[in-house]
C-alpha cells in the first residue's frame, strides 16, 4: 500500500463545561478519529466557549481532546485569547493574562511538529493570528519564530495554521475587519508564505469551508464542528456552511483536503440565540448533559 501521511483539521468546537451549547458534535468527533487514526490532528482555534474570561474553558476544551487517539496540536483563535486591540469586536483585547492561560491549559502559542512517513516529510506550523497587529511584544517574538521555522524547513512540505484567514474576497483589502487578518500583517504572512513555497494556509474562524489560490498558496477554511450563523440573506447553496471537519492526506501526488460532514453531526444555526443575546459569549450558562461523552 502507498505510503500516506493524515492529518485532520477541527476548528471552532467552542467547548465549554459551564456554557454547554455547542458539545453535541464532539462525542461524534472523538468517535470518527478512533476510527480514522490520524497521523495528527490540529484544532485551528475556537476550541473553548470564552476562554479570555473564563479560563476552564480552555482547561475543559484540553480534557475534551485528551479523548483523541492521535496526536494533536491547537492554536488560539479569538475566543480562546482575545484579539487584536485595534479589531478586538468582544471587548477583549489579547494581553499577558490571556496568552499565559493559553500556555497554562493548552501549550505553546506557536509550535512546529514535523512528520515523516518514508520519503514523505511534511511541516506543520501554528501561529497564533491574535498577536499579529495586536502590538504586544510577544508579536515580535512570533514573528522570528516564523522565520527560523521557514528557513529550517530543509525541503519539507509546509502547513501554516492561523485562526483567522488572512483575507476575505480581496487580498489588497485595508479595511478593519474581525473577520481576517489586519491590512498589515496579513501581507507579511503572505509575502513569508509565498517567498518559502509554502503549500497551504489553513484556517477556521469564519465556520465554513471555503478554499481560493493565492498565487500558488493554497488558502483553506475549516467549517465549524459546534455552530453555524446564517446570513440574513443566505446563499443558495448553504452546504460549506454546515459542520464539518477537514482531512489532509499528502502522498506521492501531493497534499489535498476533502470535506466531512458526519452524518450524525448537528448544524445548529445559533442566530436565533445570538440575535437576543448579542454576542455568542453572551448566552447564559448551559451546564454540560449527564451523558456528555
Amino acid at each position: 500500500m502507498a505510503k500516506r501521511l493524515t492529518i485532520v483539521q477541527v476548528s471552532d468546537t467552542h467547548l465549554s463545561r459551564s456554557h454547554a451549547w455547542f458539545t453535541a458534535n464532539w462525542p461524534v468527533f472523538v468517535a470518527e478519529m478512533h476510527a480514522l487514526s490520524p497521523d495528527f490532528i490540529v484544532n485551528s482555534g475556537d476550541i473553548s466557549f470564552n476562554g479570555p474570561e473564563r479560563p476552564d474553558d480552555l482547561a475543559f476544551a484540553v480534557a475534551c481532546h485528551r479523548e483523541l487517539p492521535s496526536p494533536w496540536r491547537a492554536i488560539a483563535g479569538n475566543h480562546d485569547v482575545g484579539e487584536a486591540p485595534i479589531a478586538s469586536r468582544l471587548n477583549q483585547p489579547v494581553n499577558d493574562m490571556r496568552l499565559e492561560a493559553w500556555r497554562t491549559h493548552v501549550g505553546p502559542s506557536w509550535w512546529v511538529e514535523d512528520l515523516e512517513k518514508g520519503d514523505l516529510r511534511l511541516r506543520l506550523v501554528g501561529l497564533d493570528s491574535a498577536l499579529m497587529g495586536s502590538g504586544h511584544e510577544q508579536e515580535a517574538v512570533q514573528a522570528a519564530f516564523f522565520e527560523t521555522a521557514l528557513a529550517e524547513r530543509d525541503g519539507r512540505t509546509t502547513m501554516i495554521f492561523t485562526h483567522m484567514p488572512p483575507f476575505g474576497k480581496d487580498p489588497d483589502d485595508a479595511a478593519i475587519t474581525t473577520h481576517c487578518m489586519l491590512p498589515e500583517p496579513r501581507r507579511w504572512l503572505l509575502d513569508r508564505c509565498l517567498a518559502h513555497g509554502v503549500t497551504v494556509l489553513a484556517s477556521g474562524h469564519i465556520h465554513r469551508h471555503t478554499q481560493c489560490d493565492h498565487q500558488g498558496l493554497r488558502i483553506v477554511t475549516a467549517p465549524a464542528t459546534s455552530f453555524v450563523n446564517m446570513p440574513a440573506n443566505p446563499p443558495a447553496d448553504i452546504s460549506p456552511m454546515r459542520t464539518g471537519y477537514l482531512v489532509w492526506h499528502l502522498d506521492a501526488d501531493g497534499l489535498r483536503h476533502q470535506v466531512v460532514r458526519p452524518r450524525l453531526f448537528l448544524s445548529i444555526d445559533a442566530s436565533n440565540w445570538t440575535e437576543e443575546a448579542k454576542t455568542t459569549t453572551s448566552l447564559p450558562e448551559r451546564p454540560l448533559p449527564a451523558n456528555f461523552g
